[in-house]
C-alpha cells in the first residue's frame, strides 16, 4: 500500500527528527517543539488518493480557494484568449500539483522571481514560478506553479513528450502558494466561482464546450 506522503517530505522531516531527538537531551520544551514541527511537516507533505471523477472535463490542479477567474490573452503556449483561474494554497491545504486534463507536456518554462507573501496580488508577476502545457490538440492546459513567502521551492517530475493522465500527480509546491490554471476561452466554460474551495483531481472547474 503507498504512504500518502510526497517523498520530498523526509529530508526535511529527519533534520526535524534529529533536532527534536538532540533537544531530548538538553530541554524537553524545545524537543516538543521540533516534534510539533515534524508532525506538521509530514502533514503539509500529504498526498491523498483521489478518485478521478469519469469524464474528460478539466479538474483542478490543486487544493485550495478560488482567488480569480478572468479571461486573458495567453502568449506563452496557448497563444490565445483563455480563461484563468487563480488558486490559493495555505499552509493548511495538501500542495501536491495534478494534470487537470490528459495529454502530452508540449511546454515547461521554469522563471526565477523573488518570493512575495502569495496574498499579494503582485506574487503573481514577480515570484517564482514553473508553467507547464499540457493537452492533445485544441483541448490544451497551460498552468503555473506559483513560490510564496514560506514556499521557495517548486518541484516537478515531468519534461516536454512526456505523457500525464487527467489527475496524475506531477509535482508539489512547497508550503502556502499560488497555482494559475488557462483554459482556451473558445472551447471551455468554467464552473467554479470565486471563493470557492478546490481539491486536487476532484473538483470539475468546467465543461469543454466543443
Amino acid at each position: 500500500m503507498r504512504l500518502p506522503i510526497d517523498r520530498r517530505a523526509w529530508p526535511g522531516a529527519f533534520i526535524l527528527a534529529v533536532l527534536a531527538l538532540v533537544a531530548g537531551f538538553i530541554f524537553w520544551k524545545a524537543a516538543l517543539c521540533f516534534v510539533f514541527l515534524l508532525a506538521g511537516h509530514i502533514l503539509f507533505f500529504r498526498d491523498p488518493e483521489r478518485r478521478i471523477p469519469a469524464g474528460l472535463s478539466p479538474v483542478s490542479p490543486a487544493d485550495g480557494k478560488v482567488v480569480d477567474v478572468s479571461t486573458v490573452y495567453e502568449d506563452r503556449y496557448l497563444k490565445e484568449n483563455a480563461v484563468k483561474i487563480g488558486i490559493f494554497l495555505s499552509i493548511f491545504n495538501a500542495h501536491v500539483s495534478r494534470a487537470p486534463v490528459a495529454g502530452r507536456v508540449g511546454y515547461q518554462d521554469y522563471v526565477l522571481g523573488k518570493f512575495l507573501n502569495a496574498l499579494d496580488e503582485e506574487s503573481v508577476i514577480k515570484n517564482e514560478s514553473n508553467w507547464i502545457g499540457i493537452g492533445d490538440g485544441d483541448r490544451a492546459v497551460l498552468v503555473r506553479q506559483i513560490a510564496g513567502g514560506i514556499a521557495r521551492r517548486i518541484f516537478w517530475q515531468v519534461k516536454p513528450g512526456d505523457r500525464l493522465e487527467r489527475g496524475e500527480r506531477f509535482g508539489i509546491i512547497c508550503y502556502g502558494s499560488r497555482f494559475e490554471c488557462y483554459l482556451p476561452e473558445r472551447h471551455f466554460k468554467p464552473a467554479v466561482k470565486k471563493g470557492q474551495k478546490v481539491k486536487a483531481g476532484l473538483t470539475i472547474l468546467g465543461d469543454w464546450t466543443t
